[in-house]
């Protein structure tokens, strides 16, 4: 699995200009931005970004059961449907947003 990457228009300090960025995401945490223009790119430290994203884990952990049952009340058969298709492919969205932390 690769980065999840999202592009926005932001300001870029090296440019001084509104540029459009390359945002790359490892669950709902970004790791870097990237300028599309000048190419400057700024990551955050591993070290805080591996601390956060724990963080953001375990509140996804602890907040499932919650958006699982939301999800059934609003649309059961739905649910049914694309349980077994996301459940297979939760281990390999996890590995994709470790291997993202480390690099």
């Amino acid at each position: 699995m690769t980065d999840e990457v999202m592009y926005a228009e932001l300001h870029c300090a090296h440019c001084d200009q509104e540029t459009l960025h390359a945002l790359v995401y490892a669950g709902r945490l970004i790791v870097s931005s990237t300028c599309q223009i000048c190419h400057m790119q700024v990551k955050h430290e591993p070290g805080d970004l591996r601390i956060h994203y724990i963080k953001d884990l375990e509140n996804r952990i602890a907040t499932k059961p919650a958006r699982l049952w939301r999800r059934f009340w609003k649309s059961p058969v739905g649910l049914m449907w694309s349980m077994p298709r996301k459940m297979m492919q939760q281990p390999g969205k996890f590995w994709g947003e470790i291997k993202s932390l480390f690099r």
